[in-house]
């Protein structure tokens, strides 16, 4: 996968569900020429796709991971890539190898990629419209930034504050849509943190007793 302009390279992102050995949910797969080149297990859409197209190609060369462990740590064992726009080509270099798309084709992929929400359960739809109607702003504000999303029984969405905080709010599915779901969640990050009906962990263990500064008086350790 060299770099020269008539043999160029097409790119194709396929999200797939991820191995149970990983923590299941989905992964992004990246095959280049037909060829599937992710090193592992994709990442998330949630990392790379959702709510922000991480692959946008810019002038600026940028590292957008593309792969992660087996065990589904990406701090384990990641592989990254380095995206760069030159001119009207959009270069990749990863783990000693590089790649070379016509600008037009690798924008409309990673376009189609991040429009296509076919593979998407309900839990996922609620965490998509939830992550890209957040009022970030507003959460930042309270010192407060969005950390994860997890589905199961119930939805929960973790947040952070500061560095030494994590915050948990869970909503029981019941007779929500995603639609209800992710709309009442925001609705209730919208009023002051006090009356959010969170639960809280310390990460520094100095703090396990010791509520966050913005904790409501029914804020509750998180066990």
């Amino acid at each position: 996968m060299g770099h020269d302009v008539q043999m160029a390279d097409v790119l194709r992102l396929a999200v797939v569900p991820a191995p149970e050995e990983a923590g299941a949910g989905f992964q992004v797969r990246v095959h280049v020429n037909g060829d599937d080149v992710t090193v592992g297990v994709g990442m998330d859409p949630y990392d790379l796709l959702v709510p922000h197209n991480r692959l946008l190609a810019t002038a600026a060369p940028g590292r957008v991971p593309i792969g992660r462990c087996t065990c589904g740590d990406y701090g384990c064992c990641p592989t990254d890539v380095v995206v760069q726009r030159v001119g009207g080509l959009v270069l990749w270099a990863w783990s000693g190898n590089s790649a070379t798309f016509v600008a037009d084709q690798y924008d409309a992929e990673v376009a189609r990629a991040v429009a296509d929400h076919t593979w998407e359960t309900p839990d996922r739809v609620a965490g998509r419209l939830l992550l890209a109607g957040l009022d970030r702003a507003r959460l930042l504000d309270h010192g407060v930034t969005p950390d994860w999303v997890h589905h199961d029984e119930r939805f929960r969405f973790a947040l952070r504050y500061g560095a030494d905080y994590q915050l948990f709010l869970d909503v029981e599915w019941g007779d929500h849509t995603p639609e209800s779901l992710a709309a009442e969640i925001r609705e209730t990050l919208a009023r002051p943190p006090r009356d959010w009906p969170v639960s809280w962990h310390a990460i520094d263990p100095a703090l396990r007793d010791t509520p966050p500064a913005i904790a409501g008086p029914d804020w509750k350790p998180d066990h």
